[in-house]
């Protein structure tokens, strides 16, 4: 459950401006001057009283040499967790072909998600994981009312998941970045369904495309404040 330490860790608090304070040309050539790791520490609930690392690609960060050794040192612990995971409860697989995920049935093999990955024509350099915690929100995106359609009409429950997303790297210059523009191309797996329910009728619908929940980001050294939400 425990990551293995960075080779770079001393360098893991060194400061560095964020995206809004300089571009992202500066924020990686002050990297590589200063060989500042290009991911932090996450910690990833899997019960109540259960963490377990992670180590999570700072988004517009510069992969250093040293990063990318320690992810693929690093990966057979991570897809170990992730295939006990998907055993217990299933994935869902989701590709840039996916228009219905509420009809997608769930896959219980570690290894039948990889081939699904290699399927799309996708190369999975690298895994980043979310986990989301429950979320209930009142949902006014699904009302059929053409009169107010600014009124809920529904009320959309998400239990708590795990999202996973595959990654493609390309070489630059002093390590390697994430392969933009990214491919679709995930793994959700969820503890129960997510749902929507009519206010009025009570009629419940299964949906996996609600994204009313938000990430848990526990992180350390702390990249941002320890309890930190960012959109999906």
């Amino acid at each position: 459950m425990t990551a293995p330490e960075h080779p770079l860790a001393d360098k893991m608090e060194l400061p560095l401006p964020n995206s809004q304070q300089a571009s992202l040309e500066e924020i990686r050539a002050i990297q590589r001057r200063d060989h500042i790791p290009g991911v932090v520490k996450r910690m990833i609930p899997l019960e109540a009283n259960a963490l377990w690392e992670y180590w999570w690609c700072v988004p517009g960060r510069l992969l250093l040499p040293e990063d990318i050794q320690l992810l693929e040192s690093d990966r057979p612990r991570v897809e170990a967790i992730v295939s006990k995971l998907v055993w217990l409860w299933g994935g869902i697989c989701f590709g840039k072909e996916t228009i219905r995920p509420q009809d997608c049935a769930p896959v219980y093999d570690w290894q039948q998600v990889l081939a699904f990955v290699h399927q799309q024509g996708f190369k999975p350099d690298l895994l980043d994981i979310d986990y989301l915690p429950m979320a209930v929100r009142l949902d006014r995106r699904h009302s059929n009312s053409m009169l107010d359609s600014s009124a809920p009409s529904h009320v959309a429950v998400e239990p708590p998941h795990w999202h996973i997303e595959f990654f493609q790297m390309q070489p630059t210059e002093g390590g390697c970045e994430l392969q933009e523009p990214k491919t679709i191309c995930s793994c959700q797996i969820w503890t129960s369904k997510p749902f929507i329910k009519h206010l009025e009728t009570g009629e419940v619908k299964t949906r996996y495309d609600l994204w009313v929940s938000q990430p848990l980001d526990l992180t350390n050294p702390p990249w941002r404040s320890p309890l930190v939400s960012k959109q999906p």
